[in-house]
């Protein structure tokens, strides 16, 4: 039976409307293996830098514990909670696809970030990511670092918008610095090798420029997605793991509604990987860098193509073959 009325009823509280959730899938299943032997310092790195560098008013954190190890993971949980809007726990690994498709498509935000565990992210990355959805209106996806070399990939869409008006521009605008910077955190210099080309992508980059210069590329280890992007239907992952899930769930769909895969000409976060370097060790933040919420005014949602995608990867793959893209 029930006694009395919840007294939860006449407490008057209100939802926050967040703009902004940034959703980080964690899995440590322990530190006896040497590559999960440092992860939890990488995660609390990652964490660490995140809650310095976003604006609490406009953004909101979704942890996933995708089945890490209970005695690793709970004194993360503990330190971090008060800065954690959202904590979801698996009872089994569900690889990355699942657990971060089904949270973007719940959320109410208007813009999600998707994040590996194991990014330092610098102070401004929310400003410039949003700079650029601002200034490019047909942003669907925007990376906080330059991933010029992902230019070709699911970017069907800006090629066919714009290659013959020339407004996409080919010339080097991303620093050796930043581009030494992302090759030191993912240890494979053969990333900017372009075989038979003229020009690596080290030393040439595709770009748009308005008020702000938007690199071509985006990647799925951190990016930040218009919501609208996962509101298509699109068959249950079956697979925990296979190769090419996050093409088909995270990368294509921006493409397919006529939006560009776009990132940052400068670097705002840095792939840690599973070790802790130098780098990490010395990074600081500054606080006047947030986001302003005022922004968001200004960030429309734009149309869908009405020109069929299958038009759009046949136009690309004649000019990529006659261009030599």
């Amino acid at each position: 039976m029930r006694d009395g009325v919840n007294p939860e009823k006449y407490k008057g509280e209100k939802n926050k409307c967040y703009f902004h959730r940034i959703i980080i899938p964690v899995y440590i299943p322990n530190n006896q293996e040497e590559y999960y032997s440092n992860s939890i310092e990488v995660l609390d790195a990652c964490l660490n830098s995140l809650i310095q560098t976003i604006n609490f008013e406009t953004t909101a954190i979704t942890l996933i514990n995708n089945n890490s190890s209970e005695f690793l993971i709970q004194p993360i949980m503990v330190k971090y909670k008060a800065y954690i809007d959202k904590f979801v726990i698996y009872g089994e690994n569900k690889g990355k696809v699942y657990p971060v498709f089904s949270e973007a498509k719940a959320a109410y935000e208007p813009f999600i970030t998707i994040a590996d565990a194991d990014l330092l992210f610098f102070s401004g990355w929310e400003s410039a990511v949003f700079e650029i959805f601002k200034d490019i209106k047909k942003a669907g996806v925007v990376s906080p670092l330059p991933l010029q070399s992902l230019a070709l990939n699911k970017n069907n869409s800006v090629f066919f918008d714009n290659y013959f008006f020339g407004r996409i521009k080919y010339d080097k605008i991303v620093s050796d610095n930043d581009n030494d910077l992302y090759l030191k955190g993912l240890f494979n210099p053969a990333l900017f090798n372009r075989r038979n080309r003229t020009f690596s992508w080290k030393e040439k980059q595709y770009y748009l420029k308005n008020n702000v210069t938007a690199v071509l590329g985006a990647g799925h280890f951190c990016a930040t997605y218009r919501k609208a992007i996962f509101n298509f239907e699109t068959e249950f992952p079956e697979m925990k793991f296979i190769n090419g899930y996050e093409d088909i769930y995270l990368d294509e769909p921006a493409d397919r509604n006529g939006w560009y895969r776009l990132s940052t000409a400068k670097s705002y976060a840095y792939h840690i990987g599973n070790k802790i370097d130098d780098f990490v060790l010395k990074a600081n933040f500054d606080n006047e860098l947030l986001l302003n919420s005022k922004i968001f005014k200004n960030i429309k949602n734009p149309s869908k193509s009405i020109v069929p995608y299958r038009i759009k990867i046949i136009f690309f793959k004649i000019i990529k073959k006659l261009m030599k893209l």
